[in-house]
């Protein structure tokens, strides 16, 4: 369980801001932010982030979380070890209120429609828990499930990356980037069985992806980190495979550009926007000064349907793991968690009617301010995780 060491009240940078994208006002935006040794919440005022609570322990990676807003409960995992603690966010310093042990290395937890019920991919142990969050304080565990099939070029286990609810609240799609395959879990009436499977390209290395619905149909793009592909389907429910995927294209995270060193070089988090049109990719370790974040257009008009890339633009920082919208109808702020680099995080605004996001972060927080103690010099101890949530 993750133990109470400090409080802190840490006053963030600024960044020049970009008027030729969009205007903003006086919205604040309330985030979590995670990252090795500590759990952070914040604020950003459109200019200026700032860090109001702080809760630390040193050895811990608490790199995913998901808010509860219901009962208040904030799911926090570590990366590091087998617990899940649930907070309450709202003191300054965020408190545990209760602690359970599931599968190692849990990188993602996604609620179903009601977050009565929770889905953690256990990338460590290659294994997905299903956990009951019907009642308030620590889940109950329901089900652990494990992965099997053939392994993906040098892999030595599954992982399990992400957790995609389906748009009918049924099943959650599961990219496993140590088998180079999707899974398609059946979560109605707690089955959590898993119904379909369907393989990409050996070395492909699933990471994350996301529904889209276009033309009356339902679409998936998932990009694959270890080959830095985005790969789009069409997505059909069948009684037999629940869904089923039928490819379409694949391209490079990196549209027409390449990464300086494309061995290293990893795609990260995908968001897709509201308008179910702008798909945005993060691509990290790239062996350039800063990564960068890919803009890619979906379109299913007429007898065609497509991914298109329009522009990449640089993170402000390095390894950019994860990022988030504004909680807000127009999404109009488009936030980045960098784990290493010049700044931790980043804000940029987001032009609603194209999609386009500012050239410069519109604010910033220096990559020293979020560093928990005792990590100065241990490299990429940078934010890994953040999101915006209402209050």
């Amino acid at each position: 369980m993750l133990q109470t060491l400090t409080t802190l009240l840490t006053l963030g940078g600024m960044a020049a801001a970009a008027p030729h994208i969009m205007a903003r006002d006086s919205k604040t935006y309330n985030l979590f932010v995670g990252g090795p040794g500590q759990v952070m919440i914040g604020e950003f005022d459109g200019s200026n982030f700032k860090v109001t609570g702080k809760y630390e322990e040193a050895g811990a990676a608490p790199s995913w979380m998901t808010y509860k807003h219901s009962t208040g409960a904030l799911y926090v995992n570590n990366e590091n070890g087998v617990d899940l603690n649930v907070f309450d966010p709202k003191p300054a310093v965020p408190t545990v209120t209760g602690s359970v042990n599931g599968s190692s290395g849990v990188v993602f937890f996604q609620f179903n429609k009601d977050q009565t019920r929770m889905i953690g991919a256990g990338y460590g142990a290659g294994t997905v828990d299903a956990w009951d969050t019907s009642a308030t304080g620590a889940p109950k565990l329901l089900k652990t499930v494990s992965i099997t099939g053939p392994l993906g070029p040098g892999q030595t286990g599954h992982h399990p990356h992400q957790a995609i609810l389906d748009p009918s609240g049924r099943f959650m799609v599961i990219p496993d980037l140590g088998g180079d395959q999707l899974l398609v879990l059946d979560i109605e009436k707690d089955a959590f069985a898993i119904k379909n499977t369907v393989a990409l390209s050996p070395g492909f290395g699933p990471r994350h992806g996301s529904f889209i619905s276009g033309g009356g149909k339902l679409y998936f793009v998932v990009a694959c980190e270890l080959s830095n592909i985005v790969v789009l389907y069409e997505a059909d429910y069948t009684d037999e495979q629940g869904i089923a995927f039928k490819w379409i294209s694949e391209q490079s995270t990196y549209g027409t550009g390449k990464p300086k060193n494309a061995t290293s070089a990893a795609a990260g988090a995908v968001l897709v926007a509201g308008n179910q049109m702008d798909v945005y990719i993060s691509n990290r370790v790239s062996g350039d000064d800063t990564d960068s974040i890919a803009h890619f257009v979906f379109s299913a008009a007429g007898n065609t349907t497509t991914l298109t890339f329009k522009e990449s633009i640089s993170t402000a920082g390095q390894n950019p793991r994860s990022m988030a919208f504004s909680a807000t109808k127009d999404q109009e702020v488009l936030f980045v968690a960098n784990q290493a680099g010049k700044n931790g995080l980043a804000a940029f605004s987001r032009d609603g009617a194209t999609g386009k996001l500012s050239a410069d972060p519109i604010g910033t927080l220096a990559y020293e301010q979020l560093i928990a103690k005792g990590m100065e010099t241990t490299p990429g101890a940078g934010p890994q995780f953040v999101s915006v949530y209402l209050k």
